[in-house]
This record gives structure tokens, C-alpha cells and sequence, in this order.
């Protein structure tokens, strides 16, 4: 019969520092690039063996010693990355925090201080909580609010396992969702798994969140989450979680995944269409109503700044990965001249038009979103058919998780 572990074998392993970190590689979806990895904890006693953290972290969660073990895991992060920053400057280490460690301000303080102190750049870490953080919801906002001011990303981890929807996620600071593994292993079998990821995904879209997708465990998974939309991987098929300086030699060694950013078009795709609907919608309301009050306070009024609508925030950023291929430079004009008569049709049923020249306005509009739809339709041609990126790796071998 197994040894049943005590508080105060974690005590007195933490005394020992026998906790080690262990860094799985996170791959960006967009460029094939590798990105980061995320830190986990493991215990490796001073005889060797490894025990599984599930093993422990249900007891350091029950009696709170989570809060001792988080801590002495971000002290091991700023240390390793020393040594993974002097290889690759680019890289983003997450970690995993308990809403237990939002009860209080002691580990909020310990990584400002760290940041303040240049110990390590708030652009280089992500704390990933689950929705546990959501119980204490006064102070885990207020500290979870000032870290992301301090320019560190908070991921809401293992989503689609708790009782939370994205809007009330879009109450808290959180600018990257996680899916829980449990969707990706799903898609393949289950048509319910596989439209709860598209809707999540795409909902996140909406809130200007990033998804990542763990659990990738073959190149189809890896493909098919490409198409969706997913921006960053993780998962067996492309490393398990390695100690550090095993990480430090795959990051060496680390050769380009497939980059086929299809997904991220069709995002825009969609996004397009939105802001032709909202502001059509916008146009009748105005005119139907007969308000005479500014586009600004018009409460849904769509973004009228060519650069800073969603399909005009992806041309100008993501997008530019396309700026080679046909159909980007074929985009702009249009995508300008349809912000142009969407601001005119505003104004024009604001003003109290006559109804003909609403419906020609619409109809102009409408021409012109047919142009930008077919210049992003043909950047998506050309990537089905045009196979321009890097073949994949083999797969590493996959180990018991």
C-alpha cells in the first residue's frame, strides 16, 4: 500500500527543495514558431523517484500550503529564466496560480517587487488560474486587475470545466483562455465538444482574448485547431514537459511547426460581416427612431476607423503575415472606401434621409463589403492551395501524462 504524504512531507520537501520545474513547449499557431512553455511543478524526492502531482497538489490545495509552493515556484522561474532568456529573449514562461493565492496580497507583492526590480520582464510571464480565483471575487480581482496593469497576461485555465461563460469571464482582466484538454481529445468523436470549442474560441475572438489549446497530441488535432482559430499549442505531439535543461536543448534544436495562419482568416472573415450587420442594424435604428444624437453616443455603434475595426486591427497587425500574397494589398481601398460610405450612411439616417437614399447607401455598402469579402476570399484560396510552409516534425514520442 502506497505511503499516504502528510503536510508535513510537503513542508519538508519544500525545506529540501526537492520541487523542480519542468517546461512544456508552447508553439504559436500563426508562425510555427516556438513561444514559450509553461512551468510544472514536480517533486522529485532525494531518492529519485518523481511523484505525479496529483499525487500532492489536491493536499497542498486543501490546507492552503499551495500559497508556499506558488511562491517558490515563481522565485524558480526567475532564476531559470536567466538561462532560458540568454538562449531565446522571445519566450513567455506561464505558471499556474491557485485562487488561494489571491486571498491575500503576498504573491501579487512578490512579482511586482520582481518586475519593479527588473528580476525578470512583466512581457515574459503569464500566471494561469482556474476559476477558483472566481470564490474570493473582491480580492482576487483587485490583485489580478494590478498585475495585468503591470503588463502581465492572465490566462483563465482549463475552460469549459467549471460553471463559467465567457461573460462573466469578460468581467476579469483575463486576456487568454485556455481550453481544457478534455474539448481537444473530444473534437474528433464529439459533434457537441467540437462546436462548444468553435463557439468558445470565436467568442473569445470577440473579447479580444487569445486561445490556447492544450492536449495536442497528433498533427491533425494540430492542423484542424489552426483552422478554428487557435493562436498558441501545447501538447505531447509537441514535447512533453522537459526539466530545464532539457528545454534549454530543445529550444536549440526546435525546428518550425506548419505555419498556415487559416484560421485567423476566417476570423476576419467574420468579423467583417459583423460590423456590416451592426452597423446596418445602426443605420434603421437611427433612421426609424428619429435621434438626432452623436455617432459616439449611440449605444453598439460600430467602429467607423478603418484602422480600428477588428478586420482593420488584423490588417495592420496579424494580417501583415500576408502581405505577400494575393489579396492583401487588394484589400485596403476598399476596406477604406466601405468605412467611408458606412460613415456616410450613419450620417445620412441620423439626418432623417428619405428612405430611397437609405436603401442606396445600403446598397453601395453592400457592394463594397462583396470586395473586401472577395480580396480576403482570395488570401484564403491561396493558402488551401498553395502549400508554402514548413513540413512537420516527427512527432516526439508521448509518455503517460
Amino acid at each position: 500500500m502506497k505511503n499516504r504524504i502528510t503536510l508535513s512531507d510537503l513542508k519538508a520537501a519544500l525545506s529540501n527543495r526537492e520541487f523542480e520545474l519542468h517546461y512544456q513547449p508552447k508553439v504559436s499557431m500563426v508562425t510555427g514558431r516556438l513561444c514559450g512553455a509553461e512551468a510544472l511543478v514536480r517533486w522529485r524526492k532525494n531518492s529519485g523517484q518523481l511523484v505525479p502531482p496529483m499525487d500532492f497538489i489536491p493536499l497542498a490545495e486543501e490546507t492552503n500550503f499551495i500559497t508556499e509552493i506558488t511562491r517558490y515556484v515563481f522565485g524558480k522561474i526567475v532564476v531559470d529564466y536567466a538561462f532560458i532568456n540568454s538562449v531565446d529573449s522571445s519566450l513567455t514562461i506561464s505558471f499556474n496560480a491557485s485562487g488561494r493565492d489571491f486571498y491575500n496580497e503576498n504573491l501579487t507583492r512578490l512579482i511586482v517587487d520582481a518586475v519593479n526590480g527588473r528580476l525578470i520582464e512583466a512581457g515574459s510571464i503569464e500566471i494561469e488560474v482556474t476559476e477558483t480565483v472566481l470564490v474570493e471575487e473582491k480580492s482576487a480581482r483587485r490583485y489580478l486587475d494590478e498585475l495585468s496593469n503591470c503588463g502581465i497576461s492572465i490566462a483563465m485555465d482549463d475552460f469549459g470545466t467549471g460553471h463559467s461563460g465567457l461573460v462573466e469571464l469578460s468581467k476579469w482582466p483575463f486576456s487568454i483562455l485556455k481550453i481544457d484538454k478534455k474539448f481537444i481529445w473530444g473534437m474528433t468523436s464529439s459533434d457537441k465538444d467540437r462546436e462548444i470549442l468553435q463557439a468558445s474560441i470565436r467568442m473569445a475572438h470577440q473579447l479580444n482574448m487569445d486561445v490556447v489549446a492544450e492536449g495536442i497530441e497528433d498533427e491533425e488535432t494540430f492542423r484542424v485547431l489552426q483552422e478554428y482559430g487557435c493562436k498558441i499549442g501545447q501538447g505531447f505531439w509537441i514535447s512533453k514537459p522537459l526539466p530545464l535543461q532539457e528545454f534549454i536543448t530543445f529550444i536549440k534544436k526546435f525546428v518550425n511547426l506548419p505555419a498556415m495562419p487559416i484560421g485567423l482568416l476566417y476570423m476576419a472573415q467574420l468579423d467583417h460581416i459583423q460590423w456590416k450587420k451592426t452597423l446596418i442594424d445602426t443605420a434603421l435604428f437611427l433612421h426609424g427612431s428619429g435621434e438626432n444624437r452623436p455617432l459616439e453616443n449611440v449605444r453598439g455603434c460600430p467602429q467607423l476607423d478603418h484602422t480600428r475595426c477588428k478586420l482593420g486591427l488584423w490588417y495592420y497587425g496579424e494580417g501583415v503575415t500576408f502581405r505577400d500574397l494575393p489579396g492583401y494589398s487588394q484589400l485596403e481601398q476598399p476596406h477604406r472606401e466601405l468605412h467611408r460610405i458606412g460613415n456616410e450612411l450613419l450620417q445620412a439616417a441620423r439626418g432623417g434621409c428619405a428612405l430611397e437614399e437609405l436603401s442606396l447607401l445600403i446598397q453601395k455598402l453592400s457592394e463594397k463589403s462583396i470586395r473586401v469579402l472577395e480580396s480576403l476570399q482570395l488570401l484564403e484560396n491561396y493558402l488551401h492551395v498553395n502549400d508554402r510552409y514548413l513540413p512537420a516534425p516527427a512527432a516526439v514520442e508521448s509518455v503517460g501524462r
